[in-house]
C-alpha cells in the first residue's frame, strides 16, 4: 500500500501491491520504449534517403540532360546515397532554389546570376545574395529555330509572328526578351512561354512559327523534330552587333555553331552565348563542394558527362572562371586556388 497525498488522494484512491505496480509501469512505459527500439534501429541502419539535391532545368534542354550525368556521375564518386535531379523552369527558377535552399546544386547562366544578385534581374525584387559559384561548365548558345521550307529567312521575318522562347522566368525566356528588345522587336511579336519539348511540338503543329532556345548545342529537342521535320537556325550575332545588345550585356559574347551540329545544317550559324555555371548555397558544406568538384574535373568526369550531352567537351580547368560575376564559394575558391588558377 502507499499513499500520496500532494494531489489530494488517499489511500482509498491509490493501492496496490508491488507487482500491480510494476505491471501498471510496465503497461504505460512499452510504447515509449518501442519507440526508442525503432529511433535506434533508424540510426543504426538509416533508410535509402536523398541528401544531394541538383536543380536541372526543362525537358528537351541541355541543362537537364547535364544535370543527369552529374547525378550518374556522383553515384559512382563516393555518394552511395541517392542523387535527386529536379526539373525546374530553368535558369531563374534554379536560382531562386539555390537561395531558398531547396536544392544543394543548380545549373544557372551567368547573366542571371550576376543580375540576381545585384537586383536587376527584371521581375524579381529580390537580390539572390546566397548563391556562389563553383565554376563554369560550358557555354549556352542561343538558336533561333524555323521551318527549312518556310517563308522565315531572317529576323525581320519575325514581325507579327508566334515564337516560342521557353518557360516563364527561364534564361531563354529572358535573353529573348533582352535580345528583341533591344533590336525594338518585342512589341511588334508574339511570345509563347513555354518548355522546350512543348515549343517544339508547337512548331511542328504550326502553332509556333519559330522557337528560340539558349542551350548547349546540339539541343536534345531540335535534334528530334529536325528529324522528321527540317529546321534551319537564324543568324542572330550580326543583328546583336548593329545594335547595343553586347554593350548593354556583356555576359553574352559571340558564338558560332558549327555546320554539321544537326541534320542538315551545311553551314555555320553566327549567334551569341551565355555561360552555364554550377552554381551552390554559399552555406553548402565545403566537403561536399570539393567532392563535386573533383569528380567533375576528373578524366572519368569529363567521359561521363560527354556521354549524357556532346557540350560537356567543353568542360575544362583551363576556362573553369571564365565568365563568372559573382562571387566564389569559399571551398570552390580553395579548390582553384590549389591548381593555380587563383593568387
Amino acid at each position: 500500500m502507499f499513499r500520496y497525498t500532494n494531489h489530494g488522494y488517499s489511500s482509498d484512491t491509490v493501492t496496490g501491491t508491488t507487482s500491480e505496480v510494476v505491471e501498471s509501469m510496465w503497461k504505460y512505459s512499452l510504447p515509449f520504449l518501442l519507440l526508442l527500439i525503432i529511433g535506434l534501429f533508424w540510426f543504426l541502419f538509416p533508410s535509402k534517403t536523398t541528401i544531394l539535391r541538383i536543380g536541372g532545368g526543362p525537358a528537351g534542354g541541355t541543362f537537364i540532360l547535364f544535370s543527369e550525368g552529374m547525378a550518374d556521375l556522383l553515384r559512382q564518386n563516393g555518394f552511395g546515397q541517392d542523387v535527386d535531379v529536379s526539373s525546374s523552369g530553368g535558369s531563374v527558377a534554379n536560382l531562386r532554389a539555390v537561395e531558398a535552399g531547396r536544392v544543394d546544386f543548380a545549373l544557372v547562366y551567368s547573366g542571371d546570376a550576376y543580375l540576381g544578385r545585384t537586383g536587376l534581374l527584371k521581375d524579381e525584387p529580390a537580390r539572390y545574395t546566397s548563391v556562389r559559384a563553383l565554376c563554369r561548365l560550358y557555354g549556352s548558345a542561343a538558336q533561333l529555330a524555323v521551318s527549312k521550307s518556310g517563308v522565315i529567312d531572317s529576323i525581320e521575318d519575325l514581325v507579327g509572328r508566334r515564337i516560342a522562347i521557353g518557360s516563364h522566368g527561364s534564361g531563354s525566356a529572358h535573353s529573348a526578351e533582352r535580345y528583341f528588345s533591344t533590336l525594338g522587336m518585342w512589341d511588334v511579336m508574339t511570345p509563347l512561354y513555354m518548355g522546350y519539348d512543348l515549343g517544339m511540338r508547337e512548331l511542328l503543329g504550326g502553332r509556333a512559327e519559330a522557337v528560340w532556345q539558349l542551350v548547349g548545342a546540339p539541343s536534345a529537342s531540335i535534334t528530334e523534330i529536325n528529324r522528321r521535320y527540317p529546321l534551319r537556325l537564324l543568324e542572330l550575332a550580326e543583328y546583336g552587333r548593329d545594335s547595343d545588345f553586347f554593350r548593354d550585356y556583356p555576359f553574352y559574347t559571340e558564338k558560332v555553331i558549327p555546320e554539321g551540329t544537326y541534320d542538315g545544317q551545311v553551314e555555320a550559324v553566327a549567334s551569341f552565348q551565355d555561360n552555364t555555371l554550377l552554381v551552390a548555397n554559399v552555406a553548402t558544406p565545403p566537403e561536399l563542394v570539393d567532392l563535386v568538384l573533383k569528380a567533375l574535373f576528373s578524366p572519368a568526369g569529363k567521359q561521363k558527362l560527354v556521354s549524357f550531352h556532346p557540350v560537356a567537351r567543353e568542360l575544362d580547368v583551363k576556362t573553369a572562371l571564365h565568365g563568372i560575376e559573382i562571387p566564389l564559394h569559399p571551398a570552390a575558391e580553395r579548390f582553384w586556388k590549389q591548381r593555380g588558377l587563383l593568387q
